[in-house]
């Protein structure tokens, strides 16, 4: 959390904004902006895709390896012979059950990939959705203290014609607007700017967004870590990941057993009948097939330690983004609980005094100007709150369910 929003909770104590609400209420705006975004996003329709050729690869996996074969033969010679057979190979090793549950996972990898992207795209959209509507936050502060500025400027031109004030007065009102119109104009960058992120993001372009929540709601006392990590797509996309590899080990074990092949024949010769049977099986001497067994377990051991690394690093993402919700969460909270005043209260009090000729021009302006930055610096504190909730959603991988608050 920034030094300046710990500073700003310990030296702004009279100065408080309303009271801390209750979680809001759910929001279909952002299921709908979400549902638009991953309606029309290129890679959740590739995902997609991806899912439908996983099955069809998996359908096909679970079709018998081998089909009978049939067989012709016919000689013309000083005795005609005639014959018709038919060969079946034998999946005597079962590698039609290793196949089919190697294509089966593949579809769960590919599911699971598919809703991990969901999320993906879904934290980029609501973080890009935070940032801009704390810049928008923001220009409106700056844009009530350059009419504040524009309001001393009359005031001040007015109260100087009148013998009241001093030139320097109006000197000091007229470069506190200009510096407050600067303001204004970086802050409408600022803005121009994070909603092209947000439009890049979401691959949208809407005339009023929607709002997230203002604040986001507490973080959890003591959420369920175990079981949320373990609903994480990714994790499940690897866990699938080790059932694929687990049933690549069958396939090269069953690959290891020879196929035999059985076979039917009938026939004529002349006037006599002929009847047949006929067995081939392939001997495997010069090559056993053992190196694709060992391969296949080691890429098992592999995926399986990948997933270990995995699970760790989702572990340090939940404690560390929980970690970072709850301190600007807390910090938000002593800002509000800070005092009993409120900022404009104090600006209308600032107004009258200097207006009764109690307060210099400089201290009135140096009084309005920090009070229009420790709301700027409350509202990027807000802003930051947004962003750690919306991390921790991603985190905990409930960044969906999140879009029900608003």
């Amino acid at each position: 959390m920034p030094l300046k929003h710990i500073i700003m909770v310990g030296l702004m104590a009279c100065l408080a904004l309303p009271v801390w609400a209750a979680p809001p209420s759910t929001s279909p705006a952002i299921d709908d902006l979400l549902r638009q975004v991953w309606e029309s996003h290129p890679g959740i329709q590739a995902a997609q895709s991806a899912i439908d050729a996983a099955r069809a690869r998996s359908k096909a996996a679970g079709k018998p390896i081998y089909n009978p074969e049939l067989e012709v033969d016919a000689e013309r010679t000083a005795v005609n012979t005639i014959s018709v057979g038919i060969n079946q190979t034998i999946d005597w090793g079962d590698k039609r059950g290793a196949r089919r549950q190697m294509g089966n996972s593949e579809v769960r990898i590919a599911q699971a990939e598919l809703a991990s992207l969901h999320q993906q795209v879904a934290s980029e959209v609501l973080t890009a959705l935070a940032s801009y509507q704390s810049a928008q936050e923001q220009r409106q502060l700056a844009a009530r203290y350059s009419e504040l500025m524009s309001r001393l400027v009359e005031t001040t031109e007015q109260r100087y014609a009148a013998g009241d004030l001093g030139q320097l007065d109006v000197a000091l009102a007229r470069v506190a607007y200009s510096e407050s119109r600067m303001q204004v104009a970086r802050r409408e960058a600022e803005v121009a700017s994070q909603h092209a992120s947000l439009v890049a993001a979401s691959g949208l372009s809407l005339s009023q967004w929607p709002s997230l929540p203002n604040p986001p709601p507490a973080p959890p006392a003591n959420p369920q870590r175990d079981a949320l990590l373990a609903r994480l797509p990714q994790l499940i996309a690897q866990q699938a990941r080790i059932t694929n590899a687990r049933g690549g080990i069958e396939l090269a074990r069953a690959s290891r057993s020879a196929d035999p092949t059985f076979g039917l024949r009938g026939g004529a010769e002349e006037n006599d009948l002929l009847l047949g049977l006929n067995f081939s099986i392939p001997l495997n001497v010069r090559n056993t097939f053992t190196a694709e067994v060992t391969a296949a377990s080691q890429q098992a051991v592999q995926v399986e330690k990948t997933l270990l690394d995995q699970r760790r690093l989702a572990a340090s993402r939940f404690d560390g983004s929980l970690s970072v919700y709850r301190l600007t969460h807390r910090a938000w909270r002593q800002w509000q609980d800070a005092g009993q005043g409120n900022l404009t209260q104090q600006l209308s009090l600032v107004q009258r005094i200097w207006e009764a000729g109690e307060l210099s021009t400089t201290n009135y302006l140096l009084q309005t100007g920090q009070n229009i930055n420790t709301q700027i610096t409350a509202a990027e504190l807000k802003g930051d709150l947004r962003l750690a909730w919306v991390e921790w959603l991603k985190a905990s991988g409930q960044i969906e369910a999140g879009s029900n608050h608003e």
